[in-house]
């Protein structure tokens, strides 16, 4: 069987190749390198095939992966081309210790829908396990156990893989909702060629400071501070999804910090930019509820927006508010649908279509009276009898 040197960067950087095997005469600077989550200064020859996996040239890399008779070359051929050789004889050729490995790479690649089992691995090896065992939690739409995964597996690879340690404590962070996990995830991510996860890991930070900011134990600065410094890692184009979700929550942010000055305005501005963006790249499908959370935080953004051009915003706001109505079932959501009818009604107003705002204020009225929300109701039915009162603008 062949001598492969642990700990092995499995895990950090992106598939595939981040699931590669580094073995070979004079790579153990490049493991040592990839295992702190840098791209190395040189790669020696036997690692030819992972370089240019890295460099995403995966065809390429599966060529002289093919071409080598090495075991560790059997595997990571595997892992760029499975249809190219079969999962037995990669075992075989590795060595029965390496089995949960290939098994978790045939997990990964489809060919199986269960994760393997932990058994007897270690390190980063059983950390990569027990990251398949939590996505396959979450598949069940079992959060608790998903997370309990996450927390084992950052057990293993703390002091062991500290990039891969990084990478899972980020997604622990975000699912956990514990900000040590995502101080230590963005401690371990800073300053290395990682700079997608490091955004997350600031993304999730940030994201549980914006909540205790709500609740009055943080400060909404170091949350914006957070999405801000998030966004400086990013490519829309190369990370559209995440990118998307920081401009969303920035957004946000900024709408919710208090207005104290004509300075603070501003403000609103760097907010409607943000929101603009988050809404754009978002997909309606895949990120329904982000999706429709920017569009319904950009009207509001609209609706008080001091402007030279306030009609337009208001008539943009409307607009959007309809398009979030279609998300917002009167059956299965309809306090949310009632809240933007409010929001909408109050827009028509401000734009003096008193009939349109009157109809939108009624249905929320009924919504809001049919679950129990008196308060609601009445703030709504209030601002009705306001608007008919004065034949104007509420």
């Amino acid at each position: 069987m062949t001598e492969i040197d642990r700990p092995q960067p499995l895990g950090a950087f992106a598939l595939p190749a981040g699931l590669l095997l580094i073995a070979g005469a004079d790579t153990d600077a490049a493991r040592q390198s990839l295992l702190s989550g840098h791209l190395p200064e040189s790669w020696p020859s036997a690692l030819e095939g992972v370089r240019l996996a890295y460099e995403g040239r995966v065809e390429d890399a599966a060529a002289v992966f093919a071409a080598s008779d090495r075991p560790v070359d059997r595997y990571n051929l595997f892992v760029v081309d499975p249809d190219s050789i079969a999962r037995t004889d990669v075992t075989a050729a590795l060595g029965d210790q390496w089995r949960p490995l290939v098994d978790h790479v045939a997990f990964t690649l489809g060919q199986t829908s269960i994760p393997p089992e932990v058994g007897s691995s270690t390190g980063e090896v059983a950390a990569l396990i027990l990251t398949a065992q939590a996505a396959h939690a979450l598949d069940d739409g079992d959060e608790n156990e998903a997370v309990e995964c996450l927390r084992a597996a950052a057990d293993h690879v703390r002091g062991v893989a500290p990039a891969f340690a990084g990478v899972i404590l980020s997604e622990l962070a975000g699912r956990g909702h514990n900000l040590a996990d995502a101080d230590e995830a963005v401690a371990l991510l800073k300053g290395t060629d990682l700079r997608a996860a490091y955004a997350e890991a600031l993304y999730h930070r940030a994201g549980l400071v914006h909540g205790m900011a709500i609740e009055g134990r943080r400060s909404l600065t170091e949350a914006i501070q957070g999405y801000t410094e998030a966004l400086r890692h990013l490519d829309e184009g190369e990370n559209r999804p995440l990118f998307a979700r920081v401009h969303l929550n920035l957004g946000t942010a900024y709408l919710a910090a208090p207005v104290m000055s004509d300075a603070d305005m501003l403000r609103v501005g760097i907010a409607i930019q943000s929101l603009r963006t988050a809404a754009r790249l978002l997909d309606e499908k895949d990120d329904a509820e982000e999706w429709a959370s920017a569009r319904l935080n950009l009207a509001n953004a609209l609706v008080y927006a001091p402007s030279a051009r306030q009609r337009d915003n208001l008539m943009e706001a409307v607009d959007l508010y309809e398009v979030v109505l279609r998300t917002r079932s009167p059956k299965k959501d309809a306090l949310g649908r009632a809240r933007v009818l409010s929001n909408q009604g109050n827009a028509l107003a401000h734009l003096g279509l008193l009939e349109d705002a009157r109809g939108r204020f009624d249905e929320a009225e009924f919504l809001f009276a049919s679950k129990g929300d008196e308060n609601s109701a009445a703030i709504v039915r209030d601002l009705r009898d306001q608007l008919v009162a004065a034949g104007s603008p509420a």
